[in-house]
């Protein structure tokens, strides 16, 4: 796939899910490990935890640590160990060894040995990071030592990305915005179900995206700036169809995102304590002016008209066994025709 000067494409890859685990992030490893076995050069630059429904989020007041983590010590936790030591291998390893994470991938340690970046086995795990930070420490900060990278791959998502309320919420779609506005290409995965994937599934969903990424880097519409494909998972998807789609509308149609929190009640005055729990003046009960909310997302609507979607769009695609590729361009287009100054 010509996608490099040398052949081989040079990619970042980014995600919202955070590292690899079993319960959050359960794609990347082997989506990154069929970029490999492709002839990709992958350099993987994550949040430390997971930042689904950021969008393009930057964080500025928070300091971003960049920790280098050989991508063999993760746990199913999503944790990893520090002081992990690869062993080196002429075989392969597959699945849990010594209570890691592998894909049944060759270890043969640190193969460069360049002291100012990540090794060619490490991956860099960023807290306080985002998918948009992200993908700007991996273009200008963290992989200098490597060769210049020309497209940004954002995921695969835990779950689909599908209408535009997901693409516009989804800190998938954002690493890959981010990429247009650092000036390069940037391809969004999805693969599309929350429920825990047999490996064959996994593994076959991770092979027909590496197939559908050359396809478009490629093939790259010079009208397009991101695409956002989304992977239905099954074990047949390699012999399914792959449709370009258009984004389905939506908007929500009543306030589904967030519960109030009813649990602990705080009774809050101006003289202190009473009893330790209220707050009160002169032995007078003053109430809290506060209420609390939690994250309590009910997405049975959007399920509903993503169901009944129609055909040529994404969620529709998706949702009946094919994949989708929607070509996307970064940006809130004015609308044509108001024009002029307004009388007010």
């Amino acid at each position: 796939m010509p996608m490099g000067q040398s052949g081989n494409g040079a990619n970042n890859v980014v995600n919202d899910d955070g590292p690899p685990s079993r319960r959050l992030s359960p794609y990347i490893r082997p989506l990154v490990d069929e970029l490999q076995a492709n002839g990709h050069q992958v350099s993987v630059a994550i949040p430390a935890a997971s930042r689904s429904w950021i969008g393009k989020a930057h964080l500025i007041e928070a300091k971003l640590t960049a920790s280098y983590v050989h991508k063999d010590s993760f746990r199913e936790d999503g944790s990893w160990d520090e002081e992990y030591q690869p062993e080196h291998t002429n075989g392969l390893t597959n699945g849990l060894t010594n209570g890691h994470l592998t894909n049944g991938t060759a270890t043969t340690g640190n193969d460069n040995n360049e002291d100012d970046g990540p090794t060619q086995d490490e991956w860099v795990i960023i807290e306080n990071g985002t998918p948009a930070s992200c993908t700007q420490l991996g273009l200008h900060n963290l992989f200098t030592n490597r060769p210049k990278i020309d497209l940004v791959i954002s995921g695969p998502n835990h779950g689909r990305n599908a209408s535009t309320i997901y693409n516009l919420s989804s800190g998938t779609v954002g690493g890959a915005l981010e990429a247009v506005f650092c000036g390069k290409r940037g391809i969004a995965i999805s693969f599309g179900s929350k429920d825990e994937q047999p490996a064959d599934v996994i593994a076959a969903a991770a092979r027909l995206a590496v197939r559908v990424v050359g396809f478009l880097y490629k093939n790259w519409d010079e009208r397009v700036e991101l695409y956002n494909i989304n992977v239905p998972m099954r074990v047949d998807v390699e012999g399914r169809p792959v449709i370009y789609t258009r984004t389905l509308p939506y908007y929500w149609n009543r306030g589904c995102l967030y519960a109030e929190d009813l649990g602990k009640k705080e009774v809050n005055g101006v003289n202190g304590a009473v009893n330790g729990e209220v707050n009160g003046v002169n032995g007078h009960e003053v109430k809290s002016r506060k209420r609390q909310f939690k994250w309590s997302a009910d997405l049975s609507d959007m399920k509903k008209t993503m169901q009944e979607s129609e055909e040529g769009t994404d969620a529709h695609t998706v949702l009946n066994g094919s994949t989708s590729v929607t070509a996307l361009r970064a940006n809130f287009w004015h609308v044509p025709g108001l024009e002029g100054t307004l009388d007010v």
